[in-house]
């Protein structure tokens, strides 16, 4: 009830500020539950605080304890928290407002004379918001209110992506603006980012390749990270040390295993978000990806190297969350049953720049019809839809 209340009196005061209190040059940004500084949002505000003198980004942040450490680092002026009566008053007389989960605040006929964009944060492979197995009709209803009728455009990447990011947050397909997302134009960006990777590992051998494993999180059982019958740690190991081979896994935040069985294995590490906060950063320094449901790999497509698939238990998981796609169709690489096979193409992808890349740029350009400078793409739509104001 409690909820209600404060939707209804944030609606009540959106709709009183005066248009002439609106400055369109103060920019919101906010990503999940307004706690986190991750995906569109943090790079799209990193962005602007680099490139873009005439427009102020200011991030929510209702967590004082990473809203101090974003102080430190961004300046105390760019984070604000909406706990606090201030930091709502500095949301409703900003222009413009990003998100990539949720929003600012929250409330009814918030986008009258604002601009409110959800960059949201990847390509939809699975089944998202609306769209997902099993919502209730609740949800649903508070959803479209709260959420639906405030974006004024949800971004996207692809031309065939259109219809379904329409249907998953149920606003008309015009509202769909095919712009990109900022956190890919890390894929183009040149770094030391490799070293620095390797600096937060003692002792790691010599390699040649380095690959990320970065499996989805399931929420009705624990991941199997290596879903082989003939999985034996020892045969992996010496695989990976006769071709010099460094195989960095990633797990989901909300997932805990006992990894008792690789820690032996010097050529098997684990890089969770205790080692990098966002795997987005370093994305481009991988040589092969493997992964399973993820739309990681749709991001990775844009690097041009090659992906294995693990859909071990795609019949299950199509059930529990469902997909917008026929997953065969738009997923380019082998799909190994036994660890025999997974590591024959490993090898194959690593050392055969023909194998799968046709089906690899053809999905490329299927879902990443923007493959580069999102940022600034976002940046002159937004300004021009100002200018409307």
């Amino acid at each position: 009830m409690k909820n209600v209340i404060n939707v209804i009196k944030l609606s009540i005061k959106a709709l009183l500020t005066k248009k002439s209190n609106i400055d369109y040059s103060k920019w919101i940004f906010s990503s999940s539950f307004n706690t986190k500084f991750n995906y569109n949002s943090k790079y799209l505000f990193e962005h602007i605080l680099k490139h873009e003198t005439d427009i102020t980004p200011l991030f929510v942040i209702n967590d004082t304890k990473l809203k101090n450490v974003l102080q430190r680092k961004y300046g105390k002026k760019h984070f604000i928290d909406t706990r606090t009566k201030s930091g709502q008053n500095e949301v409703l007389k900003s222009g413009v407002w990003l998100t990539s989960a949720g929003l600012p605040l929250y409330g009814l006929f918030l986008n009258k004379r604002r601009v409110i964009v959800n960059l949201w944060h990847g390509v939809p492979l699975k089944k998202i918001a609306l769209l997902e197995n099993n919502i209730s009709y609740f949800k649903k209803l508070y959803f479209q209110f709260v959420f639906s009728n405030n974006y004024t455009y949800v971004i996207t990447t692809s031309t065939s992506l259109v219809s379904i990011m329409a249907k998953s947050f149920n606003v008309n397909e015009k509202k769909v603006k095919i712009l990109g997302q900022p956190r890919n134009d890390l894929l183009f960006k040149k770094s030391e980012k490799k070293q620095t990777v390797f600096r937060l590992f003692r002792s790691l051998p010599d390699s040649d390749k380095i690959i990320l494993y970065a499996p989805t999180y399931r929420e009705y059982a624990q991941t199997k990270l290596f879903p082989f019958e003939d999985f034996d740690i020892n045969e992996l190991n010496s695989f990976l040390e006769n071709h010099k081979i460094i195989l960095f896994i990633r797990m989901h935040q909300s997932e805990i295993q006992n990894l008792t069985t690789f820690e032996k294995s010097k050529r098997i590490q684990f890089i969770n978000d205790d080692k990098v906060k966002d795997i987005m950063e370093i994305l481009n320094i991988f040589d092969l990806l493997v992964t399973d449901y993820s739309s990681i790999y749709i991001d990775y497509l844009l690097s041009h190297k090659p992906i294995i698939f693990l859909p071990y238990d795609k019949k299950k998981y199509s059930n529990k969350r469902g997909f917008n796609f026929h997953y065969n169709e738009v997923t380019p690489g082998p799909k190994p049953n036994t660890l025999v096979e997974f590591m024959r193409e490993i090898n194959l992808l690593l050392y055969n720049k023909n194998y799968y890349k046709e089906e690899r740029i053809n999905i490329n350009n299927y879902f990443n019809e923007i493959k580069v400078n999102s940022s600034n793409l976002i940046i002159d739509f937004i300004q021009k839809e100002i200018e409307k104001k």
